[in-house]
């Protein structure tokens, strides 16, 4: 499922670069949108290593995961946000993330919210909580194995000489792109939907994540100052 996920994010990320990023919201105005809980983040991040391969690795998504939950909690203020959803069973937090990927994949593919409905372990978990509104979010990103850029450098120039210049591509060292909705379940709903292009910084960098987060929320949840 998360390979799955990735491979979906990153097409889209190829087709929708060059569209406008402005959020998708529903018809609830944005002061009902309030006393907001939020699920434990997920984070997938990938280490590129020797051969300039890629595999998903647990320790940099773990580390992506909990300062993504840090940034979330230390400005809930601004985020409206008022409690975490915590879920110890370890199965209904698969089928969570599961569920949250399927709807971040279905909003950014029909890029509009109509007509997409609420999946049933979300929606049990906030109508048992008598909870209203629900914040997801995903990272998605990746990061190099110390010693690999210097070497990709070294590589591009190489291919810029031998092509007089035609061509010389230009490695990226790090990467992240976040994705959020906010969930409302007394309309069976999305409520909010939007992603951050990718960014050439660090996925473990707390002061990129709060910038995304930003980028993100403005505008919808807060006013952009």
């Amino acid at each position: 499922m998360k390979e799955k996920f990735i491979g979906i994010i990153i097409l889209g990320i190829i087709f929708q670069s060059c569209v406008t990023n402005k959020y998708l919201s529903s018809a609830t105005p944005t002061n009902e949108v309030t006393n907001i809980e939020y699920f434990e983040p997920y984070s997938y991040i990938q280490l590129i290593k020797k051969g300039n391969k890629s595999e998903l690795n647990d320790s940099l998504s773990l580390e992506s995961k909990r300062i993504i939950d840090s940034v979330i909690y230390s400005n809930k203020n601004l985020y409206k946000i008022k409690n975490k959803i915590i879920i110890e069973n370890s199965s209904i937090n698969e089928k969570v993330e599961n569920e949250l990927s399927f709807l971040i994949q279905s909003a950014m593919q029909k890029r509009k919210l109509e007509g997409i409905k609420i999946t049933p372990v979300i929606d049990s978990i906030l109508e048992s909580k008598n909870q209203r509104f629900a914040l997801g979010i995903v990272g998605v990103g990746f990061g190099r194995r110390k010693g690999n850029y210097g070497g990709q450098v070294a590589k591009g120039v190489a291919v810029g000489v031998l092509t007089l210049g035609l061509f010389a591509p230009v490695p990226i060292k790090s990467n992240l792109s976040l994705y959020s909705v906010i969930i409302d379940s007394q309309k069976n709903e999305i409520a909010f939907y939007k992603k951050t292009l990718p960014i050439e910084k660090s996925p473990t960098d707390p002061i990129i994540i709060k910038r995304q987060l930003d980028k993100i929320y403005e505008n919808y949840l807060f006013k952009k100052k």
